[in-house]
């Protein structure tokens, strides 16, 4: 993945949102993830040289305003947040689960290519940087034909929060083409003319028809291919020994032979439960980031932007999307 290289801060005005400002004001107005909450989603969790993590740290809300939601552009030190394209799935996740408002993935578009969006673009010039470039990207991403519904929102979300974060707009291109290439088998482009940011083209995938993939992160980066999940069958196990045709063994040396299983249920969800596995079983919740140990054969509900946490060292977090 792109590295981004360190910058000199950018004093603003007081009445003018940095970049990393407008994530945080966008995805509160628009979407309902408090500043504390989001923090929590895009923050590391590794350690500083204090022994505290940014999200250790983020409790505090002066700390978090002063040093991630306020702070001057390009004084933000990368190794605050985590990858950004992790951060993406836990922000959709998000975003789809809230209870009575969820946002469906064309909403999550419309927020980003529309007129809310149009905040970033603002906040980008005022720090020099190349706002028509970064707009040039988000439309390909949020109309690209060949994307699913779901893949357009993660898309042009991993974009937003990497140009938020890092106030670096060739950078942070660079690294959301890089992702669409990797995560989705191909790259973001020129959308036809009569292809509306946000609107699916005809013939497109109902979103409830994406399959469900599950990501490796290692150290807080996506690492390799998602893993896509066959809808028939008996499912998917996970394990260093799974011998199945599509059984996952990208896995570190305490995870068990066999020791998670994933599949789809008849009501249209996706479940996943421990086979006994002698170091365990986590599932975070990509809402409110709840951890809950799975017990031996109980099934558990798996959504996007939840995370498996194999014997505590192993992750991986579940996306939706179309397999090519």
């Amino acid at each position: 993945m792109t590295k981004f290289p360190e910058r000199s801060p950018m004093l603003l005005a007081a009445h003018d949102q940095t970049p990393c400002g407008v994530v945080f004001s966008l995805l509160k107005r628009q979407g309902g993830i408090t500043h504390r909450e989001l923090a929590g989603l895009i923050l590391s969790d590794r350690p500083l040289p204090s022994g505290k993590s940014p999200v250790d740290l983020a409790r505090e809300r002066s700390w978090l305003s002063h040093n991630i939601v306020h702070a001057p552009a390009g004084a933000i030190q990368e190794r605050y947040f985590c990858d950004f394209g992790t951060a993406a799935v836990r922000v959709i996740g998000r975003l789809k689960s809230r209870r009575g408002k969820a946002l469906s993935a064309e909403k999550i578009v419309e927020m980003l290519a529309g007129e809310p969006g149009q905040a970033m673009d603002g906040a980008l010039e005022l720090c020099h940087e190349d706002a028509r470039l970064y707009r040039n990207a988000l439309v390909r991403m949020a109309g690209n034909e060949g994307y699913a519904p779901g893949e357009r929102a993660e898309a042009a979300l991993v974009l937003f929060i990497a140009a938020g974060c890092s106030a670096n707009v060739k950078a942070s291109v660079a690294y959301a083409m890089d992702y669409a290439t990797t995560s989705f088998g191909r790259r973001a482009s020129t959308p036809p003319t009569d292809v509306l940011a946000g609107a699916p083209p005809m013939g497109e995938s109902a979103e409830n028809d994406l399959d469900l993939g599950l990501l490796r992160v290692r150290d807080g980066y996506v690492a390799g291919n998602p893993h896509w999940l066959p809808r028939s069958g008996g499912g998917v196990e996970i394990g260093s020994l799974a011998m199945g045709e599509s059984d996952v063994t990208d896995v570190g040396a305490g995870v068990s032979g066999r020791h998670a299983r994933v599949w789809h249920d008849e009501k249209g969800g996706w479940l996943v439960a421990d086979l006994g596995s002698k170091n365990g079983t986590v599932l975070v919740s990509g809402v409110d980031h709840t951890r809950t140990s799975l017990e031996a054969g109980v099934p558990m509900a798996l959504c996007p932007g939840d995370e498996l946490v194999l014997a505590g060292d192993t992750t991986f977090v579940a996306i939706e999307g179309m397999p090519r």
